[in-house]
């Protein structure tokens, strides 16, 4: 079994693909338009958005971030 995503932008679009699945014996398993998101996916957004810090000097931001990533000295090696 293969499933697939689609974002279909115009209605009457959706209406033709649904046409020629039910022709075709394809079953639909779920159709959501953008706006309604699961609450768990809006939840995951919130929390994701929430961790960010609010940067404008996204340079500064990238410096930041290569200097905590660098490697440090261990002892013994």
């Amino acid at each position: 079994m293969t499933r697939i995503v689609l974002e279909v932008p115009q209605d009457k679009d959706l209406d033709l693909l649904l046409a020629l699945l039910e022709r075709l014996n394809i079953r639909v398993i779920q159709r959501t338009s953008e706006n309604e998101q699961p609450a768990q996916a809006k939840n995951d957004q919130t929390f994701i958005l929430k961790g960010l810090p609010a940067r404008e000097d996204f340079e500064g931001f990238v410096r930041d971030f290569e200097a905590s990533r660098e490697d440090r000295q261990l002892p013994g090696r």
